[in-house]
C-alpha cells in the first residue's frame, strides 16, 4: 500500500512538473522487480532521463541531475550568437565605457607582461629565448580572463561574436560595423589612458632594465614586414576567440579560466600578435622614447594587425562554425549536454537532499 501511494503521489508531482514547465514527455513506464518501482520519464529530445522514485527494500536510489561541465559545439554557437545580440543591441554610451574598460583591464596584463619579461631578461640569456618567452607569456592571459568576467567589450572577440550573429540574421551588417568600430576606438582611449596616468606619470617602466626591454620590444614589432604582421594578426586573434569560445561552453569559473589562460598563452608564447595587446605595449615603447614613429606604427602594426585580426577572429571562427552548425539546425545537430546521475541514500533518519 505504501508503495503504491508513493508511486501516486510521485507520479502526480512530475505530471504537475511537466505540464508546468511546459515539457513533453512522450515516454513514460514503470519498472518493478524485487520490491524495486522505477519510474522513468523521457523529454521529447531524449535529453533528460528523470528517475523519479526508486525504493529498494532499505535504500533509496535518490534522483540527481547534474549538468555536464560545458555546453555542446552547437549550443556554444547559438549562445555566441546570443552574445552578439546583446552586444549590438545596448546602449551605446555603455557599449563606450565598456570599450574603454577594456582597453583599461587588457593594459594591466600587457605591463604585467613587459615587467615580467623585462625583468626577467637574464633568464633569456641562461635558459634560451624560448623560455623566457613562455614565462613572459604566462601572465598575460589574466587580461582576457578579467575583460571576459567583467563583460568588457573588446574589438577582437567582437569580431567573432557580430559575425556570428549577423550571419545568423539576429543583427544587421550596420551592428556589425557600429560595434566594431566603437570598440576599436574604446580600446585605444581606454589603453592610452592606463599608459600615461598609471604607467608613464607613475614611473612604472622607466627605471632599467624595464625600459630598455620595453623601447625594444616595440622597435622589433615595427620593423617586421607587414605581411608577417597580418598572418600573425590572423594566428593570433584565431587563438584569442578560441579562447572566448571555451569559456562560453564551459559551465562554471574555474574551467572558464582554464579555457581562457590556455590559448593566451599559447598565442603569446609562439609570438602571434593582438590589435589591442599592440595598443599598450608597442604605443608604450613609443611613449619611453623607441625609434619608431607614429606613421610607421599605424602603417606597419596597427593597419596589418588589425586586419588579420578580422580574418583570425571573423571567419576562421566565426564564419566557419556558423557554417557548420547554424545554417542548417537539423535535429541531428541538436544534442543534449545534460546528463544524470544518481546516489544511494540509507534509509534512516531523514532523506539528504543532494546536489
Amino acid at each position: 500500500m505504501f508503495l503504491i501511494s508513493l508511486s501516486l503521489l510521485c507520479s502526480f508531482f512530475v505530471v504537475r512538473t511537466f505540464i508546468y514547465d511546459n515539457i513533453k514527455c512522450p515516454l513514460l513506464f514503470l519498472y518493478i522487480q524485487n520490491n524495486t518501482i522505477l519510474w522513468f520519464f523521457f523529454s521529447s529530445k531524449i535529453e533528460y532521463i528523470y528517475f523519479v522514485v526508486i525504493y529498494h527494500k532499505k535504500k533509496y536510489l535518490i534522483p540527481m541531475a547534474t549538468s555536464s561541465d560545458a555546453y555542446t559545439v552547437y549550443e556554444t554557437i547559438k549562445l555566441i550568437s546570443v552574445s552578439g545580440v546583446k552586444k549590438a543591441k545596448q546602449r551605446i554610451d555603455h557599449t563606450i565605457i565598456k570599450s574603454i574598460l577594456a582597453g583599461i583591464i587588457l593594459s594591466f596584463s600587457g605591463l604585467f607582461l613587459l615587467t615580467v619579461g623585462g625583468g626577467s631578461t637574464p633568464l633569456k640569456e641562461l635558459l634560451g629565448s624560448s623560455i623566457h618567452k613562455i614565462i613572459s607569456a604566462a601572465v598575460f592571459p589574466i587580461g582576457l580572463v578579467l575583460v571576459l568576467g567583467t563583460g568588457a567589450e573588446l574589438f577582437t572577440g567582437n569580431t567573432m561574436a557580430l559575425t556570428v550573429s549577423t550571419l545568423h540574421r539576429k543583427t544587421t551588417w550596420i551592428d556589425l560595423v557600429t560595434s566594431w568600430v566603437v570598440s576599436y576606438c574604446g580600446n585605444l582611449v581606454g589603453c592610452l589612458l592606463f599608459q600615461f596616468i598609471f604607467v608613464y606619470y607613475a614611473g612604472l617602466l622607466s627605471t632599467e632594465p624595464y625600459r630598455t626591454f620595453t623601447m625594444k620590444y616595440a622597435e622589433a614589432k615595427g620593423n617586421t614586414e607587414w605581411i608577417q604582421m597580418f598572418l600573425r594578426g590572423i594566428g593570433g586573434n584565431w587563438l584569442v576567440c578560441l579562447a572566448i569560445w571555451m569559456a562560453t561552453c564551459s559551465r562554471e569559473i574555474n574551467s572558464k579560466i582554464a579555457g581562457i589562460y590556455l590559448p593566451i598563452w599559447l598565442f603569446i608564447s609562439v609570438g602571434f600578435v593582438h590589435s589591442i595587446a599592440n595598443m599598450f605595449t608597442v604605443q608604450m615603447g613609443m611613449i619611453l622614447g623607441a625609434n619608431l614613429s607614429v606613421g610607421k606604427y599605424i602603417l606597419n602594426v596597427m593597419l596589418p594587425v588589425t586586419l588579420g585580426n578580422i580574418i583570425g577572429g571573423g571567419f576562421f571562427v566565426g564564419v566557419v562554425y556558423w557554417y557548420l552548425y547554424l545554417p542548417k539546425e537539423n535535429d541531428n545537430d541538436i544534442q543534449s549536454s545534460e546528463n544524470h546521475n544518481y546516489h544511494y541514500v540509507k534509509q534512516h533518519e531523514d532523506m539528504v537532499e543532494l546536489h
